[in-house]
Protein backbone atom coordinates (compact mmCIF):
# COMPACT_ATOMS: atom_id res chain seq x y z
CA UNK A 1 0.00 0.00 0.00
CA UNK A 2 1.25 3.49 -0.83
CA UNK A 3 0.13 6.57 -1.13
CA UNK A 4 -0.06 8.75 -4.67
CA UNK A 5 -0.32 12.18 -5.67
CA UNK A 6 -3.57 13.29 -6.28
CA UNK A 7 -3.63 15.36 -8.67
CA UNK A 8 -1.11 13.37 -11.33
CA UNK A 9 -4.01 10.89 -11.14
CA UNK A 10 -6.71 13.68 -11.88
CA UNK A 11 -4.17 14.51 -14.59
CA UNK A 12 -3.70 11.41 -15.85
CA UNK A 13 -7.43 10.01 -15.76
CA UNK A 14 -8.94 13.17 -17.03
CA UNK A 15 -11.78 14.82 -15.48
CA UNK A 16 -14.63 13.12 -17.44
CA UNK A 17 -13.22 9.82 -15.98
CA UNK A 18 -14.22 10.91 -12.13
CA UNK A 19 -17.54 11.88 -13.91
CA UNK A 20 -18.77 8.51 -15.02
CA UNK A 21 -17.91 7.24 -10.91
CA UNK A 22 -21.00 6.45 -9.39
CA UNK A 23 -19.81 7.93 -6.31
CA UNK A 24 -18.79 11.18 -7.97
CA UNK A 25 -21.78 11.73 -9.73
CA UNK A 26 -23.22 15.33 -10.68
CA UNK A 27 -20.82 16.50 -8.79
CA UNK A 28 -18.32 19.51 -9.78
CA UNK A 29 -15.20 19.09 -11.19
CA UNK A 30 -13.28 21.13 -8.50
CA UNK A 31 -15.04 19.04 -5.51
CA UNK A 32 -13.66 16.22 -7.20
CA UNK A 33 -10.47 17.51 -7.30
CA UNK A 34 -10.87 19.06 -3.55
CA UNK A 35 -11.59 15.33 -2.22
CA UNK A 36 -8.78 13.66 -4.12
CA UNK A 37 -6.46 16.18 -2.80
CA UNK A 38 -7.53 16.62 0.81
CA UNK A 39 -8.53 12.84 0.92
CA UNK A 40 -5.64 10.19 0.70
CA UNK A 41 -5.14 8.33 -2.90
CA UNK A 42 -4.05 4.96 -2.05
CA UNK A 43 -2.36 2.26 -4.70
CA UNK A 44 -2.76 -1.24 -3.64
CA UNK A 45 -1.49 -4.16 -5.07
CA UNK A 46 -3.31 -7.58 -5.78
CA UNK A 47 -4.29 -9.33 -2.39
CA UNK A 48 -2.94 -6.48 -0.30
CA UNK A 49 -5.23 -5.66 2.34
CA UNK A 50 -6.95 -2.34 2.18
CA UNK A 51 -8.59 -2.63 6.36
CA UNK A 52 -9.23 -5.75 8.66
CA UNK A 53 -12.17 -6.94 10.86
CA UNK A 54 -12.38 -4.94 13.60
CA UNK A 55 -10.03 -1.63 12.97
CA UNK A 56 -11.95 1.25 13.82
CA UNK A 57 -14.12 2.90 10.91
CA UNK A 58 -12.96 6.91 10.49
CA UNK A 59 -12.73 6.34 6.87
CA UNK A 60 -14.90 5.00 4.09
CA UNK A 61 -13.41 4.46 0.54
CA UNK A 62 -14.04 4.84 -3.18
CA UNK A 63 -12.87 2.58 -5.71
CA UNK A 64 -10.99 4.67 -8.45
CA UNK A 65 -9.41 2.27 -10.84
CA UNK A 66 -9.55 -1.70 -10.57
CA UNK A 67 -11.50 -4.22 -8.33
CA UNK A 68 -11.20 -4.76 -4.32
CA UNK A 69 -13.69 -7.24 -2.40
CA UNK A 70 -14.58 -7.73 0.81
CA UNK A 71 -14.54 -10.44 2.95
CA UNK A 72 -16.81 -11.56 6.29
CA UNK A 73 -15.75 -13.66 8.72
CA UNK A 74 -17.93 -17.08 9.41
CA UNK A 75 -18.53 -18.71 12.48
CA UNK A 76 -16.25 -21.49 11.31
CA UNK A 77 -13.10 -20.28 11.01
CA UNK A 78 -13.39 -19.29 7.32
CA UNK A 79 -14.79 -15.86 5.30
CA UNK A 80 -17.41 -15.48 2.36
CA UNK A 81 -16.94 -13.09 -0.14
CA UNK A 82 -19.76 -10.49 0.82
CA UNK A 83 -18.73 -8.27 -2.39
CA UNK A 84 -16.94 -7.22 -4.97
CA UNK A 85 -16.42 -3.73 -5.85
CA UNK A 86 -15.63 -1.60 -8.86
CA UNK A 87 -14.82 1.61 -9.84
CA UNK A 88 -17.01 4.34 -8.44
CA UNK A 89 -18.40 1.87 -5.50
CA UNK A 90 -17.72 3.02 -2.33
CA UNK A 91 -16.36 0.76 0.68
CA UNK A 92 -16.55 1.06 4.56
CA UNK A 93 -19.32 4.27 4.18
CA UNK A 94 -21.80 2.14 6.44
CA UNK A 95 -19.68 1.40 9.55
CA UNK A 96 -18.23 5.02 9.17
CA UNK A 97 -21.55 6.20 9.84
CA UNK A 98 -22.98 3.47 11.92
CA UNK A 99 -20.07 4.29 14.12
CA UNK A 100 -19.07 0.84 14.44
CA UNK A 101 -15.69 -1.14 13.95
CA UNK A 102 -14.85 -2.65 10.51
CA UNK A 103 -17.10 -6.12 10.20
CA UNK A 104 -15.05 -7.23 7.28
CA UNK A 105 -11.84 -7.40 5.90
CA UNK A 106 -11.14 -5.86 2.14
CA UNK A 107 -8.51 -6.43 -0.04
CA UNK A 108 -7.58 -5.98 -3.82
CA UNK A 109 -8.12 -8.41 -6.54
CA UNK A 110 -6.45 -6.86 -8.83
CA UNK A 111 -3.67 -3.48 -8.96
CA UNK A 112 -6.07 -0.80 -7.56
CA UNK A 113 -6.16 2.50 -6.40
CA UNK A 114 -8.92 4.30 -3.92
CA UNK A 115 -9.59 7.41 -2.14
CA UNK A 116 -9.76 7.74 1.79
CA UNK A 117 -12.18 10.22 2.91
CA UNK A 118 -12.14 10.41 6.67
CA UNK A 119 -14.80 11.27 8.84
CA UNK A 120 -13.10 14.89 9.27
CA UNK A 121 -13.35 15.62 5.45
CA UNK A 122 -17.29 14.29 4.99
CA UNK A 123 -17.92 16.43 7.82
CA UNK A 124 -15.80 19.48 6.15
CA UNK A 125 -17.58 19.07 3.19
CA UNK A 126 -20.62 19.22 4.59
CA UNK A 127 -19.85 22.52 6.50
CA UNK A 128 -18.17 24.21 3.41
CA UNK A 129 -20.23 22.62 0.14
CA UNK A 130 -23.44 21.67 1.82
CA UNK A 131 -24.79 20.92 -2.22
CA UNK A 132 -21.92 18.97 -2.76
CA UNK A 133 -22.39 17.37 0.23
CA UNK A 134 -26.07 16.52 -0.52
CA UNK A 135 -24.94 15.01 -4.43
CA UNK A 136 -22.54 13.00 -2.75
CA UNK A 137 -24.65 11.86 0.04
CA UNK A 138 -27.24 10.76 -2.28
CA UNK A 139 -25.08 9.00 -4.46
CA UNK A 140 -23.68 7.08 -1.15
CA UNK A 141 -27.02 5.76 -0.18
CA UNK A 142 -28.03 4.96 -3.99
CA UNK A 143 -24.95 2.63 -3.74
CA UNK A 144 -26.10 1.21 -0.61
CA UNK A 145 -29.94 0.58 -1.69
CA UNK A 146 -28.45 -1.50 -4.88
CA UNK A 147 -26.28 -3.24 -2.17
CA UNK A 148 -29.20 -3.87 0.08
CA UNK A 149 -31.32 -4.94 -3.19
CA UNK A 150 -28.38 -7.10 -4.61
CA UNK A 151 -28.48 -9.25 -0.99
CA UNK A 152 -32.39 -9.54 -0.99
CA UNK A 153 -31.70 -10.70 -4.61
CA UNK A 154 -28.96 -13.37 -3.22
CA UNK A 155 -31.09 -14.53 -0.22
CA UNK A 156 -34.31 -15.04 -2.21
CA UNK A 157 -31.92 -17.26 -4.88
CA UNK A 158 -30.11 -19.56 -1.73
CA UNK A 159 -33.97 -19.84 -0.20
CA UNK A 160 -34.93 -20.83 -3.63
CA UNK A 161 -32.15 -23.69 -3.84
CA UNK A 162 -32.82 -24.49 -0.43
CA UNK A 163 -36.39 -25.07 -1.05
CA UNK A 164 -35.56 -27.25 -4.51
CA UNK A 165 -33.63 -29.67 -2.00
CA UNK A 166 -35.81 -29.52 0.58
CA UNK A 167 -39.66 -29.32 -0.99
CA UNK A 168 -41.31 -30.28 2.41
CA UNK A 169 -39.49 -27.52 3.84
CA UNK A 170 -40.95 -25.02 1.22
CA UNK A 171 -44.79 -26.35 2.47
CA UNK A 172 -44.11 -26.03 5.75
CA UNK A 173 -43.27 -21.99 5.28
CA UNK A 174 -46.05 -21.03 2.67
CA UNK A 175 -47.57 -18.53 3.87
CA UNK A 176 -51.17 -18.03 4.25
Amino acid sequence: MREIDALEFWQAQGSAYFRELSTFGALQDDVVLQLLRQGRLIALETGEKLYDIGERSEAFYIILTGSVSTYMPRNDGGFTLARCHKPGDDMGFVPMIALTNRPASTMADEPSVVLEITCGQFLDLHQQQPDAFGLMLLNLVRGMARAIINMAVMLEEQDSELHKTYPSAAERKKPN
